[in-house]
């Protein structure tokens, strides 16, 4: 398995007081996430475990000082990641996060502003989570040995920060070398396209819909691009789900993510259960968390409520 972390992506957002000790630390390429909390030591998050980090560049134990972020250093983050147009990501904003190069995900924590009983923006930003994507060539194929998805579509499922987006990633570059495959990449995570290229390997004959929502995005690849195989992360919602019915009947396999900690817990989820009744997925795959990140815990074939 040959893994590239998308580390170096996140530095130009950061500003060289947090960007310079960042660059001095071994093995960067190792990190998972990026955390900043208003007035509180910026923290690296490594497999499985915290540190905060020095200006010098050395990682301590978290509950030590390391660099302070302060308001001018978050408020600065954030203007960056948002390109210094922050009305242009009120969208992204509404949903907690903002999609940065490289795929890399910033979560945004703060003041929540409200309008008729509906989230408008975030206010007193006080935290940011970048999550470092990484791409893990060949994570997939021992699961595909294991189950093929020639035989029904398959769910993946997993606690956050499981693996599921790298593990999704992976198969699209296995199925897009041997077959039609579209990304439906609603938050710019699958793929991470710029300027029209994916930044990640996907496969030769991989289609990407990028920032569509999954909704009108399934309907719109099953019509124009033929596919034989849909891949999307983070299913749920009703919307979602009854085109995802509707395109039971097309021949088209989905592949497809949801959180969840335990297979029983996804199996109470409603939406997830219409689509297993249904026959949409076959088989569904637990992924492990902290030490177990991205390994497979349990797999299990699902039976239509017609058997």
């Amino acid at each position: 398995m040959t893994v590239t972390s998308k580390f170096r992506s996140v530095l130009p957002y950061l500003p060289p007081v947090l960007r310079q000790p960042l660059d001095k630390l071994p093995n960067p390429d190792e990190l998972r996430e990026i955390r900043l909390r208003l007035a509180r030591p910026m923290q690296i998050i490594r497999g499985c475990n915290a540190f905060t980090v020095t200006a010098q560049g050395c990682e301590m134990p978290p509950d030590q000082a390391g660099i302070t972020v302060t308001r001018q250093i978050l408020d600065n983050c954030f203007q960056s990641i948002c390109a210094h147009s922050v009305h242009s990501w009120q969208a992204a904003i509404r949903q907690g996060f903002v999609t940065i190069a490289g795929g890399c995900r910033v979560g945004l924590c703060g003041t929540a502003v409200m309008q008729k009983h509906q989230l408008e923006t975030v206010r007193n930003l006080s935290g940011l989570n970048i999550r470092i994507a990484s791409e893990r060539i060949g994570c997939a194929e021992s699961l595909l040995g294991r189950i093929s998805p020639m035989n029904g579509g398959l769910l993946i499922a997993g606690a956050p920060a499981s693996g599921k987006t790298t593990v999704l990633r992976d198969i699209a570059r296995f199925l897009g070398d041997r077959h039609r495959v579209s990304i439906l990449d609603e938050r710019g995570e699958l793929a991470a396209v710029q300027n029209g290229i994916p930044q990640f390997m996907i496969g030769a004959q991989t289609d990407v819909f990028d920032g569509y929502p999954k909704a009108e995005a399934i309907e719109i690849a099953v019509r124009v691009m033929s596919p034989e195989y849909l891949i999307c992360d983070e299913i749920g919602n009703e919307a979602e789900t009854d085109i995802l019915l509707q395109s039971l009947h097309t021949g088209v396999r989905i592949i497809a993510s949801a959180h969840a900690g335990s297979l029983a817990e996804l199996r109470m989820r409603p939406q997830i259960r219409r689509l297993t009744d249904a026959g949409v997925f076959r088989h569904a795959v637990l992924l492990g968390s902290s030490a177990q990140c991205g390994q497979v815990l349990m797999t299990e074939p699902l039976r239509s409520a017609a058997g």
